[in-house]
């Protein structure tokens, strides 16, 4: 029998087990940590400078939980234990920590390094018979005294991280949060594809939110850090209204009357041309009222349908209630010996390391449980 079974070997899964190497990884593709080396463009922003007070404010979801994670293990302690792992950390802008020599790869193999055990195999059912758990995988079966999901959301699903933990703990009586797309980029109905490739700030509103920062104009719609952050909110809308420009059509008329509206903007003329077709050709002195009007309202209101693209997505919204999770220990309140991880859980956070974070502090939350004997 098994001692520790840790389904799942991303993030959460591997950090857990370098604290727990005795732990055996049930891996569907064989290969841990995909989604890993996919993190902070291939360089791995592995968590945020941020203290545990601000970086919970941050985060959607229970925040009496969250704030007990990230308490217990906070980003301070996520970087002096890589740095026991011969990761030197690096900070960059917004508080961002990557590791100052090498990439994602660099973090994957650090981690690795302490995994004893990975079996490959996929799990599609659990149940618990007396003080063992009988893991039921597509080609064979497992049993293990304590188990430990680390599944992951459902994004990036040619990882691993497929949704299917989902199942398993819903057959095992927990509650299941409705899931959607978070950290996603956006899809928009409006084609701004004449624009691609474009990057600027912009400010994004879906219903009640809304973000400025940094956009990116793509063949299907934005994405950048600022669409990623309010991409979730787009489960409960399907409209965006951005703001790409908040100039004064009138005063441009005024002041620079002779020069084409393209040319007269801040934002690009490849931009301004997608967004208001050939008017942006047209001299600032010789529009109509009711032109200036229309400009004005294409640059400061633009309004679109949206769509988080699930496919790009970087974490989930949604998952295991949070409420059903002891946070002392990350162990089930409904299954005995069942513990739960990282973004298989209903807590998503935004750019910057913190949905890393979050997965790093609840493994090690689990990796402290664990080491305390049974009584």
């Amino acid at each position: 029998m098994i001692d520790t079974l840790i389904i799942g070997g991303g993030a959460a899964g591997l950090y857990l087990a370098s604290f727990h190497p005795e732990a055996t990884i049930l891996e569907q593709r064989g290969e841990c940590g995909q989604k890993l080396i996919l993190t902070g463009g291939g360089r791995c922003n592995y968590t945020n400078a941020a203290g545990p007070e601000e970086m919970s404010e941050l985060f959607h979801g229970n925040k009496a939980f969250i704030k007990r994670v990230l308490y217990a293990h906070t980003s301070m302690d996520i970087i002096e234990h890589f740095k026991t792992l011969g990761i030197q950390p690096s900070e960059e802008e917004m508080g961002k920590i990557f590791p100052l020599r090498g990439d994602a790869a660099s973090v994957r193999s650090a981690l690795l390094k302490r995994v004893h055990r990975i079996i490959k195999g996929k799990a599609v059912s659990i149940e618990k018979n007396d003080d063992a758990f009988i893991v039921h995988m597509e080609n064979g079966t497992l049993e293990a005294r304590r188990v430990v999901i680390a599944t992951g959301g459902e994004s990036f699903p040619h990882t691993g991280s497929d949704g299917s933990g989902y199942a398993i703990l819903k057959a095992l009586g927990h509650t299941i949060v409705p899931t959607a797309p978070a950290l996603a980029p956006i899809a928009l109905s409006s084609n701004l594809a004449k624009a691609e490739g474009i990057s600027l700030k912009a400010r994004l509103g879906v219903g009640k939110r809304a973000e400025y920062g940094d956009i990116i104009i793509t063949r299907r719609g934005i994405s950048g850090p600022a669409a990623l952050n309010i991409s979730r909110e787009l489960a409960d809308s399907n409209e965006i209204e951005i703001t790409f420009s908040e100039a004064s059509i009138k005063e441009l008329r005024e002041s620079m009357g002779a020069r084409t509206v393209k040319n007269a903007l801040a934002i690009p003329p490849r931009l301004t041309e997608a967004l208001i077709g050939s008017l942006a050709d047209r001299k600032c002195g010789n529009l109509s009222r009711k032109e200036e009007e229309e400009i004005q309202g294409r640059l400061s209101h633009f309004r679109s349908r949206a769509k988080a693209i699930r496919e790009g997505a970087m974490n989930t919204r949604g998952g295991v209630s949070a409420s059903e999770i002891n946070p002392k220990t990350m162990e089930s309140k409904i299954v005995p010996g069942l513990y739960i991880s990282g973004d298989v859980i209903d807590v998503d956070g935004p750019t910057g390391g913190y949905s890393l974070s979050f997965a790093f502090a609840t493994a090690f939350i689990i990796s402290r449980a664990l080491a305390v004997p049974d009584v």
